[in-house]
């Protein structure tokens, strides 16, 4: 085999690849040989047939081409490797070889791009966090007042404060039967709560459920309604704060459970700050970072998009030809395509970037901290640990730890940066709303991921 390279760019390059007659001629005779112990020829014993015979049983086009693919899966990683290519995808274009003769075929292939980012020592990060004030500890305890109220029957108008009983009534005037609900007027939208207050036991109300809008097909605004009976009303009285209800809550003393509320709305506060602070990190190595973006990438992210957005539509009960048909209609396609574009030319680019980092900030994730993040990962998604392993494979799972290890160095940059020490383990969670659980978690990991397609394309 002998390769030649045409030419190369940043993200792409063209190979020449040349193979000798005689193994084009043995990549013919495997072919031939592989169906004369599949097809059966009369007057034969299986594998005994002629190869001209099978060749001409299974069809001269149908040889050629598997005899191509067997030669370009055999020499383009070979053409690859000689070269030195950081290899994404790659994809071979030629006719079909023949007998005799050597086989001559261009190699095209995507590169993995040069990606420099800025040095995370030199930046600053300026997000700050918000303090917690006995405001905040004050709502909180309201808060718990009202989960663990109890609820006392009232024979008044409805209050702010109060829990309704309603139910639907039908075209014959009726309550529907099973169509009871509680409506906590403290809780539910202030729309629907300024349509309750003052309404009594037995009271018939038409209800708004949302703020009028134009309905598509119509001019003048109009919303929801629905006519429901109150059934019954109920007043809530909330413990007082003291040791007392302090011990329902599993604390000896109120000024525990005060502390404890405190404590967890610092801790809220400070992964609030961090999210903020990772967030501003990548927003400013990804504006420092030039590259370009490799074509496949780009397009396979977009693949993903689009299968996203499959999977909601048909939660909607629509499918993404209606969807891109009114589009169409709207005049809004050309947006829609700019917008997915853009997300997915972000999207490959914020994986570039943090690759690097990873590269510039080695971290491992070991055994037991992928199990528990597994766990976090199963709870999430409802599932035993031992489905999510199945459901993901081993594929998966390396994709999703990679992801746990890129974000784990995202964690100590920042730490580095505000001179903070690092939490301790892997950021389960932090991983879990990123891409594992759709099934591009590969596409953050491109170098390796996109080598995998080139061996899957290449033919």
């Amino acid at each position: 085999m002998e390769s030649t390279l045409k030419d190369t760019g940043t993200v792409r390059a063209t190979l020449e690849i040349t193979v000798d007659a005689s193994t084009v001629d043995a990549a013919f005779d495997a072919v031939v040989d592989a169906y004369a112990r599949q097809v059966r020829v009369p007057g034969f014993r299986p594998g005994k047939a002629p190869r001209g015979v099978i060749e001409s049983r299974v069809g001269a086009d149908t040889v050629a081409e598997e005899a191509r693919e067997r030669l370009v899966e055999d020499s383009y990683p070979k053409a690859i490797r000689e070269h030195e290519l950081d290899a994404i995808h790659a994809h071979a274009h030629g006719d079909a070889p023949a007998r005799g003769e050597a086989f001559t075929y261009e190699l095209h292939v995507d590169l993995y791009p040069e990606v420099t980012i800025p040095d995370p020592a030199t930046l600053t990060l300026t997000a700050e966090g918000d303090a917690v004030g006995e405001e905040q500890v004050q709502e909180t305890v309201e808060n718990l007042q009202r989960e663990h109220a109890t609820q006392v029957p009232v024979d008044r108008p409805a209050e702010a404060t109060d829990v309704l009983m309603i139910e639907t009534v039908g075209d014959d005037g009726e309550p529907r039967e099973g169509s009871a609900m509680p409506i906590d007027l403290e809780t539910v939208s202030e729309h629907l709560s300024s349509q309750l207050i003052g309404a009594s036991i037995d009271d018939v109300v038409e209800l708004q459920l949302e703020e009028p809008h134009v309905h598509e097909g119509e001019e003048e605004p109009r919303a929801a309604t629905t006519t429901i009976r109150v059934a019954d009303v109920k007043a809530k009285e909330r413990p007082e704060p003291d040791d007392a209800f302090a011990t329902t809550l599993g604390f000896e003393t109120w000024d525990g459970v005060v502390d404890a509320i405190r404590s967890s709305l610092e801790a809220q506060a400070k992964e609030r700050l961090d999210e903020a602070r990772r967030e501003e990190l990548v927003e400013t190595l990804m504006a420092g970072t030039e590259v370009e973006l490799p074509e496949f990438l780009v397009n396979r992210r977009k693949g993903s998009l689009l299968d996203g957005l499959a999977r909601d539509l048909r939660q909607q009960g629509m499918e993404m030809d209606a969807y891109l048909a009114k589009l169409e209609a709207d005049g809004k396609r050309e947006e829609f395509e700019g917008e997915l574009q853009e997300s997915a030319e972000r999207a490959v680019k914020r994986d570039l970037v943090l690759e690097r980092l990873l590269e510039l900030r080695p971290a491992e994730v070991d055994d037991a901290e992928f199990a528990e993040a597994v766990k976090h990962l199963a709870s999430r998604e409802g599932k035993s640990e031992a489905q999510v392993r199945q459901e993901y494979g081993s594929e998966g799972l390396d994709n999703y730890r990679f992801l746990l290890r890129r974000d784990k160095a995202l964690r100590a940059t920042v730490a580095e940066i505000v001179g903070e020490a690092p939490a301790e383990g892997a950021d389960a969670q932090a991983a879990s709303d990123g891409d594992a659980d759709e099934g591009d978690a590969g596409e953050g990991d491109a170098n390796d991921a996109a080598n995998d397609d080139a061996n899957d394309d290449a033919g």
